[in-house]
């Protein structure tokens, strides 16, 4: 099972367009940082969180203070300590990590850490088949209109293959 390391804006994006859970019906080993569940502010979406975090689903990995202090002596400019938790967790355990962040994307792929964002997540999604094209392209079209960072041409072109 291929193991994926999640930050907070994954998370956040799943939750929004409502697919989190179904997410965990892929073939995944879902971790993330205990300092990327802190910046999770929202209580519904914390909550959902927790719940998945009970089932089992997600697993989260505690980071120590000493942990946090060698995270905060990186030299890795502009990435806060939790983008850098995630980092590290996936660069330690040869994963995938799944962000939309752009600085840490850049970081990521400069170590030779794959990196995927919520557009391979919905590929995966329509490709396994848990997620039905017509309803990938509700959920794309929702996250695309509340989520602006997302790269316009490859939403488009994948909105073109799902209405049909």
């Amino acid at each position: 099972m291929k193991l994926v390391v999640q930050d907070a804006n994954i998370i956040i994006d799943l939750i929004d367009c409502e697919i989190f859970e179904i997410f965990f019906g892929l073939e995944l080993e879902v971790v993330t940082s205990s300092l990327v569940l802190d910046e999770i502010s929202d209580t519904s979406q914390r909550e959902v969180c927790k719940k998945a975090i009970g089932k089992k689903m997600l697993r989260t990995i505690d980071i120590s203070t000493i942990e946090y202090l060698q995270l905060q002596a990186m030299d890795l400019p502009g990435l806060k300590v939790a983008d850098r938790s995630v980092l590290k967790i996936a660069e330690t355990g040869q994963a995938t990590l799944l962000t939309g962040d752009g600085r840490l994307r850049k970081t990521a792929k400069n170590l030779n850490v794959e990196v995927r964002g919520i557009l391979w997540v919905f590929d995966q999604l329509v490709e396994d088949g848990i997620l039905q094209t017509t309803e990938a392209h509700t959920k794309l079209t929702y996250l695309f209109k509340h989520n602006q960072r997302l790269p316009k041409l490859e939403v488009e072109k994948r909105l073109r293959a799902w209405c049909r």
